[in-house]
């Protein structure tokens, strides 16, 4: 039996990658021939340390023969007689086993008793704080069966399965496990509140914890939260300053990597953590289980949301200081239902860093003839300009790029935004809040009171938007906004389906831009490709030439991308397209009329010929746009 142990002892270093099997032979071999305790034999060989070997393995006792525990726990020093007795009273009221009543009324720890037991049953004790778990082993049953019977696997040899449990007697738990996993089953002892610490770290989080980002992020300077005075808590437990310290540094993290949005969204087994970063979410070290309830909570008192509601969403706010600038976060919550776990919040933290993004009109990527043409439709005296596309395709950018460029102390430009994303210097931008009254509606009519020289709307939302920001045109005002369509020519139907007269339209919009996002090559790395044929007779492409693909560096950590790039195409209406607007033609034929017209790129078009210059991929361009 001790000869098995030991072998055992061996399987869990090897397990771990401490020592080979022909280290293990050797010290066997050594240890028969001196008698020196296998343990010692290993550390005097250099194989193993005395902090690895006591990092993994229980304090190493043997017995000659078989005692009761008290017994031992007596010989070893552990407990005195009177303890003992004290024992045995408890364990005759509760039931419970005489180790765990001992542990229970505080005579001895529960890593002493696993050292006694694993002597007694020769059974190897095994210390689970350091060990390296297996992913794909842990699959092989279910958390809460792990949980409910105290057991963890470690590793498997041979067909054989080694469990760390907490009681290796209990035979019934092991012919369960038999039973799940369909192999055989071998027992170690390992303390329950270390299997159960083990099950929280491994099963909960994954291969990676909360430590790893601690230590990817703790290089870099610690943000500052801004606080109004309602929301100061008293954080005096040091697991809830670990709590603010996670908060702040994932945070933290994500501005330093140019992130857009934080993810943080409950899981049955962990809280997954995300980054958007150039348009694609990334998955980062999730946060374990345990700690999910108190991070949404401090979430939630920094944004000034209600931390007693979890059933309905809400939305919030708070602002950081970061590197000297301030930040602000725009925070959502969501219910979600988890299979076992019920309702749970998850959180989304839009970034709006005003130093990120502060991009000059220049910088978008318009093309030459483009950014001519939409230069020269910003500086007109009055009109309509829309900036069309999907959430996340950079209108505010573009919006917010124009009015830098046309700023000028002689102008008064008064902007209406839900939220206001970025502050611009000079410029009065006001911030809509429909529970106080503060409607587009409402503020446009304010607006029109202000004596505006530009005007910006966040969104034409509704008809009565809509009809406002057509008046200020016709009485000499420059009006900006947005609207959700797919091209520049859908924005003319768009209107009209919102029950804008044609003749109001055509008076007024003089410039549609609709536009997207695609991920930019990294400068670095893109290499040059010849295309295949089949692609360019799809494209409508008649030569031979040369696309750019993503290769991966070092420097765009290995994804072949760097950063974003706009896809545009600017409608300037003429006689013919005021004439099919008039006549409420489907989109498509103004389009159709458009490209027939020579002079107009649409989406794809643009998009190509980026991919030409080396700009982005052709599958960025593909998948971001429709064919013409």
């Amino acid at each position: 039996m001790i000869e098995k142990r030991r072998k055992k002892l061996g399987e869990i270093l090897i397990a771990q990658g401490l020592i080979s099997q022909e280290q293990l032979l050797f010290a066997l071999q050594e240890h028969k021939r001196t008698g020196i305790s296998f343990g010692t034999i290993l550390v005097k060989l250099g194989y193993i340390s005395d902090e690895e070997l006591s990092s993994v393995l229980g304090q190493q006792i043997h017995l000659d023969h078989k005692k009761r525990i008290g017994e031992v726990l007596i010989d070893q020093g552990l407990i005195t007689e009177c303890q003992l007795k004290a024992g045995l009273e408890e364990q005759r009221k509760t039931g419970l086993r005489l180790g765990k009543c001992l542990t229970k009324l505080g005579f001895i720890s529960e890593s002493k008793l696993a050292d006694i037991l694993s002597a007694q049953l020769d059974i190897q004790h095994v210390i689970l704080d350091n060990f390296v778990f297996s992913q794909s082993l842990l699959q092989i049953i279910p958390e809460e069966m792990a949980r409910k019977n105290k057991v963890i696997p470690l590793y498997e040899k041979n067909g054989v399965i080694t469990f760390a449990m907490a009681d290796p007697t209990n035979l019934r738990t092991i012919d369960h496990l038999k039973f799940k996993t369909g192999k055989e089953i071998e027992p170690v002892i390992a303390t329950e509140k270390n299997i159960l610490n083990a099950i929280d770290k491994n099963y909960a989080s994954g291969l990676e914890d909360m430590t790893q980002l601690l230590g990817e992020i703790s290089g870099h300077e610690e943000l500052d939260v801004i606080k109004r005075e309602e929301d100061v808590e008293n954080l005096t437990d040091e697991e809830g300053a670990q709590v603010v310290k996670i908060v702040n540094l994932l945070i933290n993290q994500a501005i330093v990597e140019g992130a857009s949005d934080i993810h943080i969204e409950p899981l049955e087994k962990y809280l997954r953590l995300r980054y958007r970063i150039d348009g694609e979410l990334k998955e980062k070290n999730p946060i374990p289980l345990q700690l999910r309830a108190q991070i949404i909570s401090r979430l939630k008192i920094m944004s000034g949301m209600d931390i007693a509601e979890k059933r309905k969403p809400q939305d919030g706010r708070f602002q950081i200081r970061f590197q000297g600038r301030e930040v602000d976060l725009r925070v959502s919550s969501y219910p979600v239902m988890t299979r076992n776990r019920g309702v749970n919040e998850k959180i989304v933290m839009r970034i709006l860093d005003p130093y990120a993004n502060n991009l000059t009109l220049n910088q978008l990527g318009l093309l030459p003839g483009t950014l001519k043409d939409f230069d020269e439709i910003i500086h007109k005296p009055d009109g309509i300009i829309l900036v069309t596309g999907p959430t996340g395709s950079g209108k505010s950018s573009t919006l917010y790029s124009a009015l830098q460029k046309i700023y000028d102390i002689s102008k008064n430009i008064v902007t209406m935004e839900d939220p206001v994303e970025f502050n611009l210097d000079g410029i009065s931008q006001g911030q809509i809040t429909p529970r106080s009254g503060f409607t587009f509606a409402e503020g446009m009519r304010s607006i029109l009171r202000q004596d505006p020289d530009i005007i910006m709307i966040g969104e034409m939302r509704d008809l009565e938007t809509c009809e406002m920001a057509i008046q200020a045109s016709l009485t000499g005002h420059l009006v900006f906004s947005t609207l959700h369509t797919n091209d520049s020519a859908s924005a003319f139907t768009r209107l009209l389906d919102m029950g804008l007269e044609p003749y109001l339209i055509t008076s007024t919009v003089i410039g549609i831009m609709a536009q997207r996002l695609v991920r930019k090559l990294c400068a670095k790395c893109k290499e040059p490709y010849i295309a295949e044929p089949e692609l360019l007779e799809k494209l409508g492409i008649g030569q031979e030439i040369t696309f750019y693909r993503a290769k991966g560096c070092k420097y765009c950590n290995g994804t072949g991308f760097k950063g974003r790039i706009g896809l545009y195409e600017l409608l300037t209406p003429d006689p013919n397209v005021t004439k099919l607007v008039l006549q409420r033609v489907p989109s498509e034929q103004i389009k159709d009329y458009l490209l027939k017209r020579g002079n107009f790129n649409t989406l794809r078009r643009d998009g190509l010929l980026k991919v030409i210059n080396g700009l982005t991929s052709i599958e960025q361009v593909l998948g971001a746009t429709q064919d013409d």
